[in-house]
């Protein structure tokens, strides 16, 4: 699924947004919604969508207003549909200069909308394997200097590979817990190595490219900016020493940080896991199933993912396929048998079961009250 966002000051139009465009069907998630510009720059930085949806006409920072800012000072490279008004259009034919990618006219005709989200898979799996490529070279170039990393002479010297390796775990490691004190003085003992030691500089410069390929599989994971790892510090190692990298290290801190606190489960492991169960929930899918795809042992995925979602691995499938199920019974006539199969269920009798648990009525009641 790709990630949406929708800014427009017209409730009318944030309500069609949500209820007239089968996001899902077209292989997209809607992940909010904004009423200005700078209310969408603040849900962009927490959703980092794919896509972004948005009225020219807007109060205080308008379309294009936040189309310069997303393009010129954040570098983000969503897919971008300008929504307007006839009378508007060619005021917003200014924004090509900011690649923006379609143009909506009001009023919304759902058929038009959907044809135009199916066009846009395209470009937008291009741009993902794009992405994904790009941290692939980086993952494996930062892999094969921890594997071949050697000395002066040709040979691989132990110590050396430890010390890398060593260093490396204890930056991504303090990263991720935020803990700023100490990473300032893990820098500040790097660098005082490199000062002391030539030897010294080579694996110290290995070890930050090595955190820098970890990151960038965790940063994709977490959905954040990629703009603190396009920065020319990962490579300049003169700048270290004048405090440039400890102040990127702190930033990224900062990141997961935030990230955290947005989303109980937006870091690490658990925000694969969940990112999987997004894309498979209607499959039959068990706890060491999932564990396998991501390579860590299923009791510790199980025991991590009820600490940081606050439920249990199959109580949140129950949740994500319950929630499609209340969809589907709004908006198609499908039997409720059909919904419960097409969901992963095979006794319809349990998916009633689970139904009413976790809306407080039976599916029938809630197809007859919530359908047009």
């Amino acid at each position: 699924m790709y990630k949406v966002i929708v800014a427009d000051d017209e409730p009318f139009m944030l309500e069609g947004w949500r209820t007239m465009i089968d996001w899902q069907g077209c292989g997209y998630e809607l992940c909010g919604t904004a009423t200005d510009g700078e209310e969408a720059l603040e849900l962009i930085s927490h959703v980092n969508p794919d896509l972004v949806v948005t009225d020219i006409q807007m109060p205080v920072l308008d379309g294009l207003g936040l189309i310069r800012t997303m393009r010129e000072e954040l570098n983000y490279d969503s897919q971008i549909v300008i929504v307007t008004g006839y009378s508007e259009f060619g005021y917003a034919q200014q924004a090509i200069r900011y690649r923006v990618n379609e143009y909506v006219l009001k009023p919304l005709v759902p058929e038009e909308i959907h044809e135009l989200l199916k066009n846009l898979i395209i470009p937008l799996d291009t741009q993902r394997q794009e992405i994904e490529t790009r941290y692939a070279e980086e993952r494996n170039e930062a892999a094969e200097m921890l594997d071949t990393f050697t000395d002066a002479g040709g040979v691989i010297e132990e110590a050396d590979l430890e010390k890398m390796t060593s260093r490396a775990k204890q930056f991504l490691a303090l990263i991720e817990a935020g803990d700023v004190n100490r990473i300032d003085r893990a820098v500040d003992d790097m660098l005082q190595e490199m000062r002391e030691s030539r030897a010294a500089r080579g694996w110290t410069q290995s070890a930050v490219r090595y955190v820098h390929g970890e990151l960038l599989r965790r940063y994709g994971i977490i959905g954040a900016d990629q703009t603190l790892l396009q920065k020319r510090t990962w490579h300049h190692t003169e700048s270290w020493f004048h405090g440039e990298l400890k102040q990127l290290f702190r930033q990224i801190a900062e990141t997961f940080a935030s990230s955290a606190q947005a989303d109980p489960g937006s870091g690490g492991l658990v925000a694969e896991a969940v990112q999987y169960l997004k894309e498979h929930y209607r499959t039959k899918i068990k706890l060491q199933q999932l564990a396998n795809h991501i390579h860590v042992n299923a009791a510790y995925l199980g025991q991590q993912f009820k600490r940081e979602m606050g439920i249990s691995f199959s109580e949140y499938v129950h949740r994500l396929r319950i929630e499609e199920a209340r969809r589907m019974l709004r908006r198609t006539n499908m039997k409720i048998s059909d919904i419960a199969f097409e969901l992963g269920y095979h006794d319809a009798e349990y998916f009633t079961e689970k139904f009413k648990a976790l809306t407080g009525e039976l599916p029938s009641l809630y197809k007859n009250n919530n359908q047009g």
